[in-house]
């Protein structure tokens, strides 16, 4: 007699709140064809998706054997882990005949989804002085021309490499062009009295390896720490965000050195 596999539980049909996150995970589209998973009719909103398990909840004796000793998500079948929302079509597909490697493409899919909403949940429970923000406002409110600064290049690229190349070019452009401006403003409202630099500074470094911890491609970093930033300070823009966290990556805060 076979041994029974506790994995396996009964199937168990989504909440609408669950139902809700499942779509949100995915960001309304089809992680499998990209295809939208809400459309409209008759100014209704129409469900075009449903949520389908990645280990099959009641697996054929076939899928057990392709399936055999693949890595499983979640402690058992109806973890929120093994499963995903999916197009009804893909959903269709997935779950007729499903081969070893389509298995693991959705698993690692899914993977990489848990690792992103993992780091934004860290982020989102870190602190940020307040007077960060003036530093925000006067970079968005900025008139006229700034000073250019002539970087120094090397330092960027001992920290983002050409396989990264459009990230280097944004950082190296942001410093060039707001690097003196925003050094000033933080030293203004450190001279003042309204902030603390150093305690700033600390909390970017917190952030950023908190977002080390869950990935190490820098691109997906510097927009979690992006948006991370511009959820703290109200009314940002992404652009002015993105080039605090560039000052960050200059002024050795965030990246570390590529290792020779």
């Amino acid at each position: 007699m076979a041994e029974k596999d506790e994995y396996l539980k009964e199937r168990k049909i989504p909440t609408p709140n669950e139902d809700s996150k499942y779509l949100l995970e995915v960001g309304g589209l089809c992680p499998l064809c990209g295809k939208k998973l809400l459309g409209e009719k008759n100014s209704e909103t129409v469900k075009l998706y449903q949520i389908a398990h990645i280990y099959p909840n009641s697996p054929l004796d076939i899928e057990k054997e392709i399936l055999k000793d693949v890595e499983r998500l979640g402690n058992d079948s109806e973890s929120f882990e093994n499963k995903i929302a999916l197009c009804k079509e893909c959903h269709g597909i997935y779950d007729y005949h499903k081969t070893r490697e389509e298995y693991l493409r959705i698993l690692n899919i899914k993977k990489d989804l848990l690792k992103s909403y993992e780091t934004k949940t860290m982020l989102s429970n870190q602190v940020i002085e307040d007077d960060i923000s003036d530093v925000i406002n006067a970079l968005v409110n900025i008139k006229g021309d700034v000073i250019e600064l002539e970087i120094n290049a090397l330092k960027i690229s001992k920290k983002i490499d050409n396989t990264n190349l459009l990230l280097k070019h944004k950082v190296e452009m942001y410093v060039s062009q707001y690097f003196l401006f925003i050094q000033a403003q933080f030293k203004a409202l450190n001279s003042q009295g309204k902030m603390n630099f150093d305690v700033v500074a600390s909390q970017i470094k917190t952030a950023f390896l908190q977002a080390e911890k869950k990935t190490n491609d820098k691109k997906d970093i510097f927009n979690h720490l992006t948006k991370w930033l511009q959820s703290k300070t109200h009314n940002s823009t992404i652009e002015a965000c993105e080039a605090i966290v560039s000052f960050f990556v200059q002024d050795c805060e965030v990246f570390r050195e590529i290792a020779e």
